[in-house]
């Protein structure tokens, strides 16, 4: 029994110290090839096919990412890839996979089915998770992101318009007022019979600034003529002389 007991208590210290140097080994943290990178990824290669052509690079060649990940917890729903475990993590817009050759265009009435904050949103919401399809999912939380951002621009722009309005009224009324006074008539009339007088317009600066007078509407659009409205993206004015600005 003695022999017993003694042989027992060895066996167990054997134990507990294969347990303590395998806990002081260290693990790798490097970047593993190969090596599933944990539970939120996928495997990019299935009994069906490749689920994305996602090409990532993988030292000096180009492959299809073996592992794949959704990121739907930002504004724009991501597609991710990586080569294993503690490799490099590679993104891009995660967009709805086509399904068919052929499809018709979405109406505007259908487009309102996509937005949020309706009455039938959360049950749009329960029918795309219930189609277990997430690249569906990410697409249209993708559109819905964009609607947001384009519905809150157009209310800065509507906003903005009425600025613009504003001051171009202000602007009409003191052109009134300039109009009123004669203003053009005695500048040019002061220009003509006193520039020689002035020492500051002697020489060159004299003549290029009666030429810059003559030739005032070409001098603000450009001596070519040829910039591009950010408005409606003609050319021969800028934006602030643009008359669609006003619709």
């Amino acid at each position: 029994m003695v022999l017993y007991q003694q042989a027992k208590a060895k066996m167990l210290e054997a134990k507990a110290m294969d347990a303590d140097a395998e806990g002081r080994t260290p693990s790798p943290t490097g970047p593993q090839p190969g090596v599933f990178p944990g539970s939120s990824w996928k495997d990019n290669f299935d009994a069906i096919g490749t689920r994305h052509f996602f090409v990532i690079p993988d030292g000096d060649e180009d492959v299809i990412a073996p592992f794949i990940s959704y990121d739907l917890y930002t504004t724009f729903p991501e597609l991710l890839a990586t080569n294993g475990r503690g490799c490099t993590v590679h993104s891009c817009p995660l967009h709805a996979r086509p399904v068919g050759q052929h499809h018709t265009a979405i109406s505007p009435k259908d487009k309102l089915l996509l937005t949020k904050g309706a009455q039938f949103t959360d049950l749009v919401d329960w029918a795309l998770k219930a189609k277990d399809d997430t690249t569906l999912q990410g697409e249209v939380q993708y559109f819905r992101a964009h609607h947001s951002k384009a519905q809150q621009i157009a209310r800065r722009i509507g906003t903005l318009k009425e600025s613009l309005q504003t001051e171009h009224l202000a602007m009409y009324q003191s052109s009134d007022h300039l109009a009123t006074t004669n203003a053009i008539t005695r500048i040019r009339r002061r220009i003509d019979r006193d520039m020689h007088t002035s020492l500051y317009f002697k020489g060159k600066r004299g003549c290029r600034a009666q030429v810059a007078i003559h030739d005032r509407a070409i001098h603000a659009w450009g001596k070519d003529n040829s910039k591009m409205c950010d408005w409606c993206g003609r050319t021969g004015h800028n934006i602030e002389d643009c008359y669609c600005l006003g619709y």
